[in-house]
C-alpha cells in the first residue's frame, strides 16, 4: 500500500510540536519530617484527624497555576505538580500541624479516636507575579461531649522572590501554607 505526501505532513507536526516544548519540572510541596508520625497516638498526647483540604476546583489540579489577570489563569509550561493540589496542601499542612503541636497523626479509619479533628477550606489561592495569596477557613472539633467547634478564617501571603520563575512560585505557596498552619495552631492553642 501507498501513501501519498499528506500523511507526511501531520507527521511532521506532531514532531515539530514535541520537539518545541520545553521539559517540565515536578514539584511537591515540603513537609517537616515528623518524630512521632506513628498510627498510633502517643499515650496522652494530642491525636489529631485532618479531613482532606478542600480546594476551588480549578486548583484542585496537577498543573502550576498563576493568575494573569482579574478573570484569567495560566497554566505553567514549564513546571507542574507531581500530586493534586489538593493532596500536597493536606498532607503538608497535617505535617506541619503535628510538628507544632507535638502531636500525632491520625489515619482514616474506625480504630483511633482523634483529640481534634480539623476541617479545611481553601476559598483562594491565587500567586500572581509578585506574591501568593491564601485565604481559608477551619474548624476544630475537640473530643467529648458538649465542646463548641472552634472556628477560625485567615488570609496570609508571600512574596515571590524571582517573579516568573516556577521555583519562586512553589517556595511561595509552600511559606503560605506554613502560615495557614501557623494559624490553624493559634486557634487550637487559645482554645486550650
Amino acid at each position: 500500500m501507498k501513501h501519498g505526501p499528506w500523511c507526511v505532513f501531520p507527521m511532521l507536526a506532531i514532531l515539530a510540536g514535541c520537539a518545541s516544548n520545553p521539559d517540565q519540572s515536578v514539584y511537591v510541596l515540603p513537609a517537616p519530617a515528623i518524630a512521632n508520625s506513628g498510627l498510633r497516638a502517643i499515650p496522652g498526647g494530642l491525636a489529631l484527624k485532618l479531613r482532606p483540604v478542600i480546594l476551588p476546583d480549578y486548583l484542585d489540579t496537577t498543573d502550576l497555576v498563576t493568575r494573569t489577570g482579574q478573570y484569567k489563569i495560566e497554566a505553567s509550561r514549564t513546571g507542574r505538580w507531581g500530586e493534586r493540589l489538593s493532596k500536597g496542601v493536606t498532607r503538608t499542612l497535617a505535617a506541619d500541624l503535628c510538628h507544632s503541636l507535638q502531636a500525632t497523626l491520625v489515619p482514616d479509619g474506625p480504630a483511633e479516636i482523634p483529640s481534634l479533628q480539623i476541617e479545611v477550606t481553601v476559598n483562594a489561592f491565587d500567586v500572581t507575579p509578585a506574591k501568593s495569596v491564601l485565604d481559608a477557613s477551619w474548624t476544630v472539633v475537640q473530643q467529648g461531649d458538649g465542646n463548641t467547634p472552634v472556628t477560625g478564617h485567615g488570609e496570609f501571603s508571600s512574596s515571590l522572590a524571582q517573579p516568573g520563575s516556577d521555583l519562586a512560585v512553589v517556595a511561595a505557596m509552600s511559606e503560605t501554607v506554613a502560615e495557614l498552619s501557623g494559624g490553624i495552631a493559634a486557634t487550637i492553642r487559645a482554645d486550650k
